[in-house]
């Protein structure tokens, strides 16, 4: 188990770190990168990109930006012997997208990938069943998917984010009290936050009730995680005054439109959870708290890099980034 020296220099590790992430200004510098993906590579990893055609190149890009993130997370969490499955429940994120892109490749009738940017055990043992999905996931924690999934993929994949979320929940539940900090508080906020965003997504876009939205929620029983979302309900989600009076109406700051933008929300939710992350980083120093927000400052980074990758291949223009792309953090640790 790891001793408070040990976790002291966990925290230093992470202030370090996060110093050298592509945040901030850093991010933004690579927004502004007029080149391609050639350009991209080397600009990321220092290095002459392989001679491949772009299309391999780009996967190669994308597999190499997670599996730098994954190792470096797993360098920094590896003392942290007594939270092995809070740890591998962080992990499974990747595991899940994986998953998700698994499930409309089949939808599609598509043959099975010859490559993924991410790798587990169990998505090995998917990749072998191809593209049988009840036998892909047989005896695994994913066991419940069968074909009949694929006729609604928006609720498969709502499901793996609920399974995701509760798993985390009760992995950091776990977590020995002196050494949880802030954990808790800001899965709580993360958990909340995605409830909200899935609340107003299925009024948007799928237009579903209160009662459809109950039991697309992570409800986690004896926390409040769920009525900020399904306060929503009583606004009017095209009249965004309507919101006045709902306590998260914060999250409304950079809307543009009397109409609520959902994608525009989102944003702004992740600039605030952002905000908790930083914060608890360095108000909770001797606790497991700097690890967990370290997981969530590579994920930042990660999801930046790869939109930035993605726009270089559709080419979108800089002015179309910047409208687009969220960057994450305006100072160093």
């Amino acid at each position: 188990m790891a001793d408070s020296f040990e976790i002291a220099y966990l925290y230093a590790r992470v202030c370090g770190a996060f110093s050298k992430m592509r945040l901030g200004e850093a991010g933004r510098e690579l927004m502004r990168n007029p080149g391609g993906i050639a350009a991209l590579w080397k600009l990321y990893f220092n290095e002459e990109p392989p001679t491949i055609p772009e299309s391999k190149l780009i996967f190669e890009a994308e597999r190499k930006i997670i599996q730098r993130s994954i190792s470096s997370f797993l360098r920094l969490a590896k003392p942290l012997s007594d939270s092995n499955a809070f740890i591998h429940a962080l992990i499974s994120k990747f595991e899940i997208t994986a998953i998700k892109s698994m499930l409309f490749r089949l939808r599609s009738g598509e043959p099975r990938p010859e490559e993924i940017s991410y790798t587990s055990p169990v998505i090995e043992q998917a990749l072998s069943a191809w593209p049988r999905l009840a036998d892909m996931f047989y005896d695994t924690s994913y066991a419940w998917m069968d074909n009949s999934w694929l006729d609604n993929i928006a609720l498969a994949e709502n499901k793996l984010d609920r399974q995701y979320y509760l798993d985390l929940w009760a992995t950091a539940s776990r977590i020995p009290k002196p050494k949880i900090g802030a954990i808790l508080d800001l899965v709580r906020w993360e958990i909340a936050y995605q409830n909200v965003i899935w609340a107003l997504r299925i009024r948007r876009y799928y237009n579903m009730s209160r009662q459809d939205a109950t039991s697309m929620l992570v409800d986690i029983k004896g926390v409040d995680t769920t009525s900020l979302a399904l306060q929503t309900f009583d606004f009017d989600i095209d009249r965004l005054d309507s919101f006045d009076s709902w306590p998260l109406r914060k999250l409304l700051s950079n809307q543009t439109s009397a109409r609520l933008d959902v994608p525009v929300l989102e944003i702004r939710a992740q600039e605030d959870l952002f905000t908790m992350v930083r914060r608890a980083l360095h108000m909770h120093p001797f606790s497991y708290t700097p690890v967990f927000c370290y997981f969530k400052l590579l994920e930042y980074e990660t999801s930046l890099l790869l939109a930035v990758l993605e726009s270089a291949r559709l080419g979108v223009t800089t002015e179309q980034k910047s409208e687009y792309l969220w960057i994450p953090g305006e100072e160093t640790a």
